[in-house]
């Protein structure tokens, strides 16, 4: 029997996400609606029900629950992964058709973390848990990206380059090749060293 899946968060990252659930269902999983403090229960989106709140997940915990964090906020990522963690529930990870690894033997994806369409994900590369990684993104060699980091569309980081955590890389930067970003970061121009 399949685990019941929702999704935190009902805005535009939540529905596109929803959309690529809908049309390559998650192995195992069955989508069951959404999760957003900010949306009344029982709201329609995009055919999907808001379930409730964060508190719903709290509830219905015991049912064998698979959470996809859907937030372009690494912040806010961040604070409902660790809010989250406390209790028994699984975060698969999503990776979208479309994208594409060159080396699964070496390729570490984390729990929890969305690749999204068209993405080119070489080789020795790492991405730990929680991350979002948005559409065309392109990952070169010994890259590393730490948990609750999120790039957006376009973003390329060139070989080695090292991504602190819940750092946010603007859509079509380009981080050159060996650079350090500390944590907490906010990239909103290319890196180019």
């Amino acid at each position: 029997m399949p685990k019941q899946l929702v999704i935190v968060g009902a805005g535009g990252v939540g529905r596109e996400i929803a959309a690529v659930i809908k049309k390559h269902p998650l192995t195992g999983y069955e989508f069951v609606g959404f999760i957003d403090d900010g949306v009344p229960a029982g709201t329609l989106i995009n055919g999907y029900k808001v379930l409730g709140g964060t508190q719903w997940i709290f509830d219905n915990a015991h049912n064998a629950l698979g959470v996809i964090l859907a937030f372009g906020n690494p912040q806010v990522r961040k604070k409902v992964a660790e809010k989250l963690s406390a209790i028994a529930v699984d975060f698969p990870s999503i990776i979208h058709p479309g994208a594409s690894i060159h080396d699964e033997d070496t390729v570490v994806i984390g729990k929890g973390c969305y690749i999204a369409d068209a993405c080119v994900l070489t080789t020795d590369i790492t991405i730990a848990d929680f991350c979002f990684i948005n559409t065309a993104c392109t990952l070169q060699h010994d890259t590393t990206i730490e948990n609750y980091s999120v790039l957006m569309p376009g973003v390329r980081i060139t070989g080695g380059a090292a991504i602190g955590e819940a750092t946010y890389i603007a859509p079509n930067c380009v981080i050159a090749i060996t650079t350090v970003i500390d944590k907490n970061s906010v990239i909103r121009e290319s890196v180019i060293i």
